[in-house]
């Protein structure tokens, strides 16, 4: 995104604004809104451990079904193809998972790949019903241990 000033000495600038510039006006500043409930996030987040600790687990849970180092609540699972990956998003959206297929250019051709977030809402069950579905589109390599004592706890 590129910022630019113009200086104006006269009335006309009303005249520029209203005809042309509407769509070049831009605010650096959050609204309101956002801002508290961003806030809201933070108060919750520190109020509710327990969902912490439920997304660690998922986030366990995902590694040890998967091997896919999980360091994250947002993961990204490479499929490769990007009509795979659409096939993928959708069988998934059907399933009740929200989950968005990201491919070229914002990836490397042939490295399309599935932007999962898991929640301290998910189950254990949903995140087997989860990697069933993109079992069909990737083959995983699972661990032979689970051991994910080397994760980072988040902490507010």
């Amino acid at each position: 995104m590129a910022l630019a000033y113009i200086y104006v000495q006269s009335e006309s600038y009303k005249f520029i604004i209203s005809e042309w510039g509407r769509s070049f006006i831009v605010s650096t500043i959050a609204p309101v809104p956002l801002a508290a409930a961003s806030y809201a996030s933070v108060v919750v987040a520190k109020k509710e451990t327990w969902r912490r600790r439920e997304i660690q687990n998922r986030m366990k849970e995902l590694h040890a079904l998967t091997g896919i180092p999980v360091k994250s609540q947002i993961v990204c699972v490479i499929i490769g193809d990007m009509m795979q990956a659409i096939k993928a998003n959708h069988e998934l959206l059907k399933s009740g998972f929200y989950c968005v297929a990201v491919g070229p250019p914002a990836v490397a051709p042939n490295t399309a790949r599935l932007r999962l977030t898991l929640t301290a809402v998910h189950t254990s069950e949903d995140i087997k019903r989860l990697v069933a579905i993109i079992s069909k589109y990737v083959k995983f390599q699972v661990p032979s241990s689970s051991d994910c004592s080397d994760y980072i706890s988040p902490r507010l």
